[in-house]
C-alpha cells in the first residue's frame, strides 16, 4: 500500500514540476517577442500539455482577440461564441459547459459539439470578459482546482505580456505618427514661400502659425510676370496631415495653372475648382482668396472663393472684398467672376483665415473681425509687418494664453 501511495506521490510531484517547467518557460519565452499571436501560441502549448487537453480557446473581449487550437469554427459559430461567453459564465469566475442552463442552450451545444467543456474567466477585472475556454482531459478525469489554478496562473503570464504588447504598440504608433508629421511639417514649410516678394509698389507681410504639426492654411506668392504678382491665401477644410496634403495637391495646381491663366484670374479659378473636384469627389473643400498686384499701376484684381472677405481700408473707408463665387472642390461647374480696384498711397488689404477672428479669451469671448479693422484704422501708417506683427501680438494679448482654436494667418499688403 505504502509503495502504491509512494508510486502516486512521485506521478503528482513529476506532474507539478511538469506545471512548474511550462509556467518557467511561457514567462521566459515570451518576453521574447511582441507578436500577439506568437505569445498566445506559445501559451496554449505551455497550457495544454500540462493539462492534458487538446482543445482550447482564448477570447479578449476589450482587445478583440480570439484564438483557438484544435477544433474548426465557422465565422458564425465563432460570432456566437464572442457573443455569448460573458452570459455563459454569468459572473463565475470557472464553470463547466454541462452545467449551464436552458436559457444558454445554444452556446452550451456549440461548445460540446467542438470539445469544449469549461470556461474560466481569467481576467482580474470582474467587468472586463476574458475567458479560456478548454477540452476534456485525455484521461477523462474532471478538471480540478489545482487545474484551474495552474490555468489561471499561466493566464496572468500571458496577459501581462499582451498588455505589454498593446501598450508598445501605441508607444511606437504615436511615435511613428509623431515622426511622419515632424516630416509632413517640414514639407510644409519648404512648400510655402521663403521669402516675401520685393515690389516697388506694395509692402507685404504674413504671420502664420497652425495649431497642430500641421495645419490647413495656405498662402503662397507665386511666379510674377509683367509686373503682375499673384497672391494666395486659403483654407482647407480639416486639420492635421489630410488638411496638409490636400493644401500641397492645391499648390501643385495652382503653380501649374499659373503659367496658362495668370492674366485670367476668374478662368484660373474655374480651371483649379474642376481639377481639386477630380481630387477630393466633391467631399472635401477649399475656401480661398486669389488676388494679382498691378506693380504697375497699381491696383488689384482679386477672386473670393468662400472664402473670409478680406478688407480693403482706404483712409478712413472699409471695403470688403466680396467678388468671386462658391467655394473649391464643391461643385465641378462652379463659375467665378473677377474684380480689379485701382488702388492709392496708403490703402491696405487684410486678408486673414477664420483662426484669426475666432481666436477666444478664456471667458469664451471671440476677437472678432470689428476689433481687426479697428486695430489697422488706428495704426494705419505702420509699415505691413508692423501691423500684422501688432495685430498677432493684439490677439494673443486678447486670449490670455489660451489655445487657438483654427489655424491661424494673416497676410497684409500696403501700398507703398
Amino acid at each position: 500500500m505504502a509503495e502504491i501511495d509512494l508510486k502516486q506521490l512521485q506521478k503528482e510531484l513529476k506532474f507539478k514540476k511538469l506545471q512548474l517547467n511550462s509556467i518557467y518557460e511561457l514567462s521566459s519565452s515570451i518576453h521574447s517577442s511582441f507578436d500577439i499571436d506568437h505569445v498566445i501560441r506559445i501559451f496554449f502549448s505551455t497550457l495544454m500539455a500540462p493539462l492534458g487537453v487538446s482543445r482550447t480557446f482564448f477570447f479578449d473581449q476589450s482587445q478583440a482577440i480570439f484564438r483557438k487550437r484544435g477544433f474548426v469554427l465557422s465565422e458564425a459559430e465563432s460570432n456566437c461564441i464572442k457573443k455569448n461567453v460573458r452570459k455563459a459564465l454569468a459572473g463565475s469566475p470557472t464553470m463547466e459547459v454541462e452545467c449551464l442552463p436552458a436559457e444558454q442552450d445554444k452556446i452550451k451545444k456549440l461548445l460540446l459539439a467542438k470539445g469544449i467543456y469549461y470556461l474560466l474567466h481569467i481576467s482580474e477585472n470582474k467587468k472586463k470578459t476574458i475567458v479560456l475556454g478548454l477540452g476534456r482531459k485525455f484521461n477523462r478525469r474532471p478538471m480540478d482546482q489545482e487545474d484551474c489554478e495552474f490555468a489561471f496562473i499561466l493566464s496572468r503570464f500571458m496577459l501581462i505580456e499582451l498588455d505589454n504588447i498593446h501598450y508598445l504598440a501605441q508607444i511606437f504608433a504615436k511615435k511613428k505618427m509623431e515622426h511622419e508629421m515632424q516630416i509632413a511639417r517640414a514639407i510644409q514649410l519648404s512648400l510655402m514661400p521663403q521669402k516675401l516678394p520685393e515690389l516697388k509698389n506694395f509692402d507685404i507681410a504674413v504671420i502664420y502659425e497652425s495649431i497642430q504639426e500641421v495645419g490647413g492654411d495656405y498662402y503662397d506668392f507665386l511666379k510674377k510676370k509683367k509686373n503682375i504678382q499673384p497672391l494666395v491665401l486659403a483654407d482647407v477644410e480639416g486639420k492635421g496631415l489630410s488638411a496638409a496634403l490636400l493644401a500641397a495637391s492645391c499648390q501643385a495646381i495652382f503653380h501649374s495653372l499659373n503659367e496658362l491663366y495668370l492674366f485670367h484670374p476668374a478662368k484660373f479659378i474655374g480651371k483649379a475648382n474642376s481639377l481639386i473636384h477630380q481630387i477630393t469627389n466633391g467631399s472635401r473643400f477649399i475656401t480661398l482668396f486669389w488676388m494679382l498686384l498691378n506693380d504697375d499701376v497699381p491696383a488689384l484684381t482679386f477672386v473670393n472663393a468662400g472664402h473670409n472677405q478680406p478688407y480693403l481700408i482706404s483712409g478712413a473707408k472699409v471695403t470688403k472684398l466680396s467678388a468671386g463665387g462658391f467655394l473649391i472642390g464643391f461643385s465641378e461647374s462652379s463659375v467665378y467672376e473677377e474684380k480689379t480696384i485701382a488702388l492709392e498711397h496708403g490703402d491696405i488689404v487684410c486678408a486673414f483665415t477664420d483662426g484669426v477672428f475666432e481666436a477666444q479669451n478664456p471667458e469664451g469671448e471671440e476677437f472678432g473681425e470689428k476689433a481687426m479693422v479697428e486695430f489697422i484704422l488706428q495704426n494705419s501708417g505702420l509699415t505691413a509687418a508692423e501691423l500684422s506683427g501688432g495685430l498677432y501680438r493684439k490677439i494673443k494679448n486678447f486670449t490670455k494664453k489660451t489655445s487657438l482654436r483654427d489655424d491661424f494667418t494673416i497676410l497684409i499688403v500696403k501700398v507703398r
